[in-house]
């Protein structure tokens, strides 16, 4: 019972981060939002949701959250690969101001769902300058990370990499990209 309500809990969540991209918010100035805690909380799994990962020290279950429009928000830079696959490009978009570096995550892995291949979910960690990705594919996904090709990896890793890592109040320096707590190697 008690997965049962966590993994509903982490859906909601994740519906209503994805949803608030459709919000049209006035954009408040990136220097504006608090500086993010040394751990940030969890982000539940996308809407093709796996059974849910079990909680490590540095992360906690997640709470409801408030109605988008109760909700403060900020302007942040996510960075996608371009057409041709050659680079990473901004692009500004909103997200909640008290879950930013989480939302901006949840965004960037909607954008690398394929047919063929998608993220089930992922938890999010800070430790000083450096965040810690923990990614989690779905049961009997025919495809992993390693089978990813050049620009596979560039839209998912770099494009993670380069938000997390450009937008200055999340302070981050460093991103390590691990599967169940082991290091992806690619």
């Amino acid at each position: 019972m008690n997965s049962v309500h966590v993994s509903l809990t982490g859906c909601l969540a994740s519906l209503l981060v994805l949803s608030l991209g459709s919000c049209s918010a006035p954009p408040t100035s990136v220097g504006e939002s608090p500086a993010p805690s040394s751990t940030s909380p969890p982000v539940s799994p996308l809407p093709s949701v796996s059974p849910p990962i079990s909680p490590s020290p540095s992360v906690s279950p997640s709470t409801p959250t408030p109605t988008p429009s109760s909700e403060k928000t900020t302007s942040i830079y996510i960075y996608k690969v371009d057409d041709q696959c050659a680079a990473l490009r901004p692009q500004q978009t909103t997200v909640p101001a008290d879950r930013s570096l989480e939302a901006a995550i949840a965004k960037m892995l909607a954008e690398t769902d394929s047919g063929d291949f998608s993220v089930a979910g992922y938890r999010v960690s800070v430790e000083g300058s450096r965040a810690i990705v923990d990614l989690r594919l779905p049961p009997g996904s025919k495809r992993q990370f390693r089978s990813l090709s050049s620009c596979e990896q560039l839209a998912l890793f770099g494009g993670i990499r380069k938000t997390l890592t450009s937008n200055a109040q999340w302070k981050i320096q460093s991103v390590q990209f691990t599967e169940k707590g082991q290091e992806i190697v690619l």
